[in-house]
């Protein structure tokens, strides 16, 4: 069982023009918000696996019904041209069932993830940009040693992020690419990480856009697993890849709503399956 084998997901907002240069709908990794700009994002998201990857990468049939349910909260405001700082949390709902013998066991836990605090710096002109973030993962206070379900891992640590991006065409149609990649530190357990994420994006019109992406999530091999009692309840070795998509339809008052969903491709000792998700974004 590991509850946090999902990353952070993909983020986008409104398009939007930045001292000449033409900016996509996205608040990636490798773009600029701009100075004066913001963005909001209310992100509602559904995960019900009932399959994992063992520790082989074989999928077979998840040993307890676990599902978990997120509201996930993103800003970002650009502070000059080149410099964006930018907040995301989420608050989820956790419960996970198993048989014991022969009764059924339900255990279940909410409250809010870590809040990440970051800073971009973007150099270029546009097509492409490039991107430097730090952010400061900032656990909530919740105790992590007496619980079957915990939040989070209950640490600090920081991620340390490179990022590319460009507006490109899809044959007519205005689109963007947009890539980073990731190094995450803990400051102790759980070990450190390794994300990368690559994003392609079109506008099919002026109203609706399509976006795909893929993330993967890799540990570094240096974790060790969060105990309760004799059992793993967070194991940070694993490894993941996941394929997302959505729709997205622009709005009046630089309102978006969009409708998503989600597949782990591949893995190893975690989850699989797939999920749905929502967006309501408001830029200005």
């Amino acid at each position: 069982m590991k509850p946090f084998a999902i990353t952070r997901s993909w983020l986008l907002a409104l398009g939007l023009a930045l001292g000449g240069w033409e900016l996509p709908a996205w608040a990636g990794c490798g773009f600029p918000r701009g100075a004066g700009q913001t963005f909001f994002s209310l992100q509602p998201e559904v995960y019900q696996p009932r399959t994992r990857f063992d520790q082989g990468g074989r999928l077979q049939q998840a040993p307890s019904e676990y599902g978990e349910t997120r509201l996930n909260l993103f800003a970002e405001t650009g502070l000059s041209d080149r410099l964006t700082l930018n907040l995301n949390t989420s608050y989820v709902f956790l419960e996970n069932r198993f048989a014991s013998g022969d009764q059924l066991v339900t255990q279940r836990n909410q409250g809010l993830r870590d809040l990440e605090l970051g800073l971009r710096h973007t150099w270029g002109e546009g097509d492409p940009f490039f991107s430097a973030q730090l952010t400061a993962l900032i656990p909530p206070g919740y105790a992590t040693q007496n619980t079957s379900l915990p939040l989070g891992y209950g640490v600090f640590g920081y991620d340390f992020s490179l990022g590319a991006a460009a507006n490109v065409e899809l044959g007519s149609l205005p689109a963007f690419f947009d890539s980073c990649l990731t190094l995450r530190d803990y400051l102790g357990y759980p070990g450190d990480r390794l994300k990368a994420n690559l994003t392609f994006g079109a506008d099919l019109s002026p109203e609706v856009q399509a976006i795909v992406a893929l993330d993967g999530d890799f540990t570094l091999g240096n974790g060790a697993p969060l105990l309760f009692g004799d059992v793993t309840v967070q194991d940070p070795d694993y490894d993941n890849l996941k394929l997302s998509g959505q729709l997205n339809w622009r709005l009046e008052g630089g309102l978006t709503l969009g409708l998503g969903g989600f597949q782990f491709l591949t893995g190893r000792n975690t989850n699989a399956g797939g999920g749905f998700t929502g967006y309501v974004w408001l830029s200005y």
